[in-house]
């Protein structure tokens, strides 16, 4: 839908910053209302506003990987149900594969409830309110719903399609009550959907103050023109990119059962994520034919998160000044092939399907490096660990310690990575420990930057990040997801690629190393993992000495990693660098790497 009506400039901007505000205080109801640390501390979920039509008008600032799933879901519900949609209504939908045979593609996983509340002017559907994240757990074989080994769908927890949690108002208590009795922790998820909804409230309530100060016609108008002046600005920063084609490839380490045999040997091959990006004009195509089919495990990613991926990951070429409404998609052409781990058919699993998304954004910055590298920025160590912790406390209460395992950004044409910073497609942030061991039975150990794991490079990748566990109660069920463990983030321009992953069971013991694993532990039991460290820009030998000297007094890089990888001669007693013999290192590793 467009309209014929024209707008002024500042008055589209004063709506443009008034929905700011509006999606702003949305994202504050949720935090302030949820019971899940998963949500009101970290953050995973997101909270956004859409015309009548579906289409985003402005997304929050929450998890970036939930953006853009919004309108297929709209404009799925309105082909089946516009006369029947009123105000009041609330629905609800966790479905990966509802529409996705009709071309509307679904939600994400199952753990992923989307909330859809339609506000109406007199008789015309003239907005959509809505909100949506992970929860804690919606049932399946392991607690947290997030199992790497599922095979179906069926497998992985309850599907809810596209249905009307509350109609006109009044609450559906039989499908609360199926959602209910199908997750370990019924209060929890019951919580944060009431606070999903009382976030959708509160853009409605905002709205209609935004149609009061200017009224209808403005309001509406300003909504289009906005997706218009996204498109332009969208379009022209394309036209300035030079025209070609740019090709890149990452991989998974499995397919999510494993890639290790119980002696440690390989057995699996890698999964291959490719992508071509053409720019052609003011026009962008992301085609990821070429990657591989479908796998057996729940590593596939629905549709839906891919083009919220590339929405999200598209911005890192982009100016801030464009407005996070659809109009910025519209010059882009998304092609994935159905039936591949992009885009699997039903009844492909995808409940793990988060760190194969963190990789699909790899490959698509890696091929956007191609395209902008004065803006490109080395291999992230992503969100490759998720672990959930489920079990009985003392008093015989169901918990689920749910954790996503992050270390920092690579490195840049102009800085080092950040430490310790959210993935690119996420804006979530830590569970602090102590709320954490307050909660539930579990003890951290550790929790610090894994020295010497950086890409180094001019500018080096961020470190990975240390997290121990101690299992206090009697018994728990582990189920791990974690990958880059064969191969570490990647470098660029000469830049190094950051340490793979690591996660040990009883490190101090038994010190078994793990991949993805779903296991029973007792009482006093370790997992220890380490999270990748992110890839280095630019050649090692040309970092700043001094920039060395400090990462080792912070013991972020030891005294030897320093001479062999940056060629920096430190002294162990004064922690100062000999810059002669620096000098002479420095000539004799960059003739070395020529010869």
């Amino acid at each position: 839908m467009t309209t014929d009506k024209k707008i002024d400039m500042i008055t589209m901007g004063l709506v443009n910053n008034f929905l700011f505000c509006l999606v702003d205080e949305m994202t504050q109801t949720m935090i302030r209302t949820a019971f899940s640390p998963l949500t009101r501390d970290i953050f995973d979920f997101q909270c956004g506003f859409c015309c009548g039509d579906g289409q985003v008008i402005l997304e929050g600032q929450g998890t970036l990987l939930h953006s853009l799933v919004f309108p297929p879901l709209i404009q799925h519900w309105l082909m089946n149900h516009r006369d029947t949609t009123y105000p009041g209504d609330v629905i609800i939908t966790n479905d990966p594969y509802s529409g996705a045979a009709i071309g509307f593609p679904g939600a994400s996983h199952l753990p992923d409830i989307y909330m859809l509340c339609p506000i109406f002017i007199g008789d015309k559907l003239a907005a959509w309110s809505v909100a949506g994240g992970h929860q804690r757990d919606v049932g399946g074989a392991q607690p947290g719903s997030c199992a790497t080994d599922s095979t179906e769908i069926y497998q992985e927890g309850l599907r809810i399609p596209p249905m009307k949690l509350y109609e006109k108002g009044v609450r559906n208590d039989d499908l609360y009550q199926i959602i209910k009795v199908n997750s370990r922790v019924p209060d929890i998820i019951e919580g944060d959907i009431e606070a999903y909804r009382a976030a959708c409230t509160t853009g409605e309530r905002r709205f209609w103050e935004m149609v009061e100060l200017w009224g209808w016609e403005t309001v509406e108008t300003s909504f289009y023109a906005l997706l218009d002046y996204a498109e332009r600005l969208t379009r022209a920063e394309i036209q300035a990119m030079p025209d070609g084609e740019y090709e890149f490839d990452d991989y998974m380490d499995d397919d999510g059962l494993g890639y290790l045999d119980a002696e440690g040997n390989e057995i699996a091959d890698m999964v291959l994520i490719h992508l071509k990006i053409t720019v052609k004009g003011d026009s962008i195509t992301y085609d990821f034919t070429g990657t591989a089919p479908q796998v057996n495990g729940a590593m596939n990613t629905p549709f839906a998160t891919s083009r919220a991926l590339v929405a999200a990951t598209m911005r890192f070429m982009m100016s801030l000044d464009i407005p996070r409404n659809d109009g910025a998609l519209r010059p882009v052409t998304l092609i994935i092939p159905e039936g591949t781990l992009l885009n699997p058919r039903l009844p492909g699993a995808c409940a793990a399907r988060g760190a194969t998304a963190a990789r699909e954004q790899d490959t698509m910055l890696g091929a956007q490096a191609m395209i902008v590298p004065e803006k490109a920025m080395a291999g992230a160590s992503q969100v490759d660990t998720l672990l959930n912790i489920g079990g009985y406390d003392k008093d015989g209460k169901p918990f689920i310690v749910m954790e996503g395992g992050w270390g920092g950004w690579g490195g840049r044409p102009y800085d080092d990575g950040v430490e310790h910073n959210t993935p690119p497609h996420l804006n979530a942030a830590n569970a602090p420990m102590e709320t954490q061991e307050e909660l539930y039975p579990i003890m951290y150990n550790e929790y610090a930057f894994a020295p010497d794991t950086e890409g180094a490079g001019k500018y080096r990748g961020s470190l990975g990040l240390i997290r121990e566990y101690k299992i206090l109660s009697d018994k728990a069920t582990l189920q791990l997801r974690v990958d880059r463990q064969r191969m570490g983030p990647w470098g660029l321009c000469g830049g190094k690629p950051g340490a793979p992953l690591e996660a040990i069971i009883n490190p101090d013991r038994e010190n078994r190393h793990i991949n993805k694993i779903n296991l029973e532990m007792k009482y006093g039991e370790v997992l220890r993992w380490i999270a990748a460290g992110a890839g280095g820009w630019g050649d090692p030998l040309e970092r700043d000495v001094h920039l060395v000297k400090n990462d080792v007094r912070n013991e972020k890089v030891s005294i030897r990693r320093a001479r062999e990888v940056y060629g920096v001669v430190i002294d162990e007693k004064t922690m100062e660098v000999d810059l002669l013999k620096t000098q002479r290192l420095r000539k004799t590793m960059k003739k070395d790497s020529v010869e």
